[in-house]
């Protein structure tokens, strides 16, 4: 028996666990900048604020009446990673490429996140799922923000 291919027998033991996504941590050069653009864009609200003095790192926590939490989190000896332009390059980095939040107004969300000073990158249509449409925007700083939405009544 090969050691790389266990049988079902050598299997953990299901987990009756469950898990949900609390947040997404994202580092920012402009921190007050970076608050104002998520709370107006996606409608998120403060949640609380913190320093890790000896880090010399600020922070604030802006969650969504969802319960998704966005981290934006700010050194000022950070220095830039050159974002990613559109999804296909983003894949083309290991790590952080985008996060995605499912909404029931696309074209509505899309519009909004625009207004709030968001650059557009693929305009809101059919995914690669038959039951989904998405778009995708870039935030002021560039981290890209997927958007999808999936049809009332698919399972997916």
């Amino acid at each position: 028996m090969c050691s790389m291919h266990p049988t079902a027998e050598a299997a953990p033991p299901a987990s009756t666990a469950t898990t949900t996504l609390d947040h997404v941590g994202l580092s920012v050069r402009d921190l007050d900048a970076a608050v104002v653009f998520y709370t107006k864009a996606l409608g998120l609200t403060e949640e609380f604020r913190f320093e890790v003095e000896d880090q010399r790192m600020r922070a604030v926590v802006l969650r969504s009446a969802d319960g998704y939490a966005v981290e934006l989190m700010s050194r000022p000896d950070s220095v830039p990673s050159p974002p990613a332009s559109d999804p296909n390059s983003a894949v083309l980095r290991q790590g952080y490429g985008h996060f995605c939040l499912r909404v029931t107004d696309l074209d509505g969300l899309y519009a909004r996140v625009l207004a709030a000073g968001a650059s557009a990158i693929v305009p809101p249509g059919p995914a690669p799922h038959p039951d989904v449409r998405f778009g995708y925007l870039a935030d002021p700083e560039g981290n890209l923000i997927e958007l999808i939405q999936i049809r009332e009544g698919a399972t997916l």
